[in-house]
């Protein structure tokens, strides 16, 4: 048994705190909370099984230039961070080359892929099964040209193994009522499920690591000591010290200024997503839907209907522009004809994104002792259960089932990269 020290109380902290006490660790979390107001509870709650094309995709880029100066639009970037960004936003763009967009999506499919089996392993064992919906995801498409934007990903898509099929936005009505039938075309995504609530999930992950005699610390990492290549402790802001053995980096955006102190370099950016949650929204929507070219999906929780999307390239500290969250519940008017919005929750999350789309997962070869777990993107409810999978792996010193090598922290390192890992 390992003393292990996770940074993190999300979805992918939970997940992995939960897999290595399976496996007979003493863990603890830490996490300044409030555990479940990370980036997944300003999200569509999707096991999104099919989200392998990286975002920096050559239809997606073609818009960027008019996005960026426009404040509504679902991409957009604060002018006060626009030189900061400039070197990441490079990289991500030079990944939108075909052949390294292929290259992400293979590897990308090869963690989506086992995630939904993952998920359902994990609930099963926290008890709550009926947290998983397991029904197709819909796309909508007002006409030809907005159908186009996508055909590359999904084409990309079904060549890794996605089952996408094209109908009517006819048939998307017939197949949900709640829908508006004047769209042109629509998709069904039949490898996406989605959550009925993602802070009930994460509070579930939580419940059931402290009941197994896990140790949740309400505290900020300020430091580590250490010795030679190992780190030996873990500081906390009020001066609490942690032994451990084995430390886990899954704290998310705060992921990189850990990562910084370890001088482990990470080239990773906080993304602010948004997300209203609408109390009593006159709508029996059953899908989770998403509509492109508004940059949001709607997704049927438990508590509510939640409209998620948009990306904003902001500071670390940047304070939310709900003006971004308020004209997505606009726009979904166009969705779902007679939805009320009067009852509102903002929400907001901080995505962790690599320039390459690729999640960061594995040990560094500047410290014996550390693996990270972050850099999830979009992605962090979808493979929060099968990182946790893979880093009980690593610590126990046994393969994967899945080749882990283009996700590693090394990638980002000059000293210690593989020419064959690019960004």
């Amino acid at each position: 048994m390992k003393k292990i020290t996770v940074a993190g109380g999300g979805v992918v902290g939970m997940s992995c705190a939960l897999s290595l006490q399976a496996a007979g660790h003493d863990v603890t979390v830490i996490d300044p909370g409030p555990i479940g107001e990370g980036a997944s509870w300003a999200s569509c709650g999707c096991i999104a099984v099919g989200e392998i094309v990286p975002l920096s995709q050559p239809g997606m880029l073609m818009k960027v230039p008019g996005w960026l100066i426009n404040p509504k639009a679902p991409l957009s970037l604060r002018p006060s961070s626009a030189l900061r960004l400039l070197p990441w936003f490079t990289r991500f763009t030079l990944n939108s080359l075909p052949s390294r967009m292929r290259a992400i999506a293979a590897d990308l499919a090869t963690l989506t892929f086992a995630s939904t089996a993952d998920f359902k392993t994990q609930l099963q064992d926290i008890g709550a099964p009926d947290l998983l919906i397991e029904r197709p995801v819909i796309k909508l498409f007002d006409n030809d040209h907005d159908k186009a934007t996508m055909g590359a990903a999904f084409g990309l898509a079904r060549e890794l193994g996605c089952k996408i099929d094209d109908i009517s936005g006819q048939d998307a009505h017939d197949m949900d009522p709640a829908i508006a039938p004047n769209f042109q075309h629509a998709s069904i995504l039949h490898d996406w499920s989605f959550v009925t609530d993602p802070v009930l999930l994460i509070q579930k992950l939580q419940q059931t690591f402290l009941q197994r005699g896990g140790r949740c610390i309400s505290q900020a990492v300020t430091n580590f000591k250490r010795e030679d290549q190992r780190v030996m402790a873990v500081l906390c802001t009020d001066g609490t010290e942690i032994q451990t053995d084995e430390v886990v980096i899954a704290a998310g955006v705060a992921s990189k200024r850990l990562g910084k102190i370890l001088n482990v370099p990470l080239q990773m950016e906080g993304l602010m997503g948004y997300a209203t949650l609408l109390g009593d929204s006159n709508s029996d929507l059953k899908h989770t839907v998403f509509y492109p070219s508004g940059g949001f999906g709607i997704t049927p929780y438990s508590c509510g209907l939640a409209v998620a999307g948009t990306i904003e390239f902001a500071g670390e500290n940047a304070a939310p522009d709900w003006r971004r969250a308020d004209v997505l519940v606009e726009r979904a008017q166009r969705v779902l004809p007679g939805l009320c919005t009067d009852q509102r929750e903002r929400r907001m999350g901080r995505r962790p994104f690599t320039p390459d789309t690729r999640p960061v997962i594995g040990r560094t070869p500047r410290l014996k002792n550390v693996i990270f777990a972050t850099g999830h993107g979009q992605l962090g409810l979808t493979l929060g259960a099968t990182t946790g999978r893979i880093v009980s792996d690593i610590v126990a010193g046994v393969p994967s089932e899945e080749d882990i090598s283009m996700f590693s922290p090394s990638r980002f390192d000059p000293a210690h990269r593989d020419p064959a890992l690019r960004l």
